[in-house]
């Protein structure tokens, strides 16, 4: 059963987006990037829980749940916020 708007080659679409961000994730994973690598991890799995939270969750279709479309990124930017203080701490101890 597939809602309104969302029909199933979007579901296949969204599932290969996942895929290949998963498949860019794990090459990543396997690079020398320095200090770059946590930042890059973190980017990747913030596109990845924004589609299954937008499509797989039905919060794209939700009207009168507008507000968590900003309660999740300003989350998200608080913990971003919170990584990167902890590694500037630790950075210029």
């Amino acid at each position: 059963m597939t809602p309104e708007g969302c029909g199933l080659k979007t579901y296949i679409l969204v599932w290969l987006g996942l895929v290949v961000l998963t498949g860019v994730a794990v090459s990543v994973a396997g690079m020398d990037l320095a200090g770059w690598s946590t930042a890059v991890a973190l980017i990747i799995a913030f596109l990845k829980s924004g589609l299954i939270l937008l499509y797989f969750m039905h919060l794209r279709e939700g009207g009168e749940l507008r507000f968590l479309r900003w309660m999740i990124p300003g989350v998200l930017a608080i913990l971003f916020l919170f990584t990167g203080l902890t590694f500037l701490d630790v950075a210029f101890r």
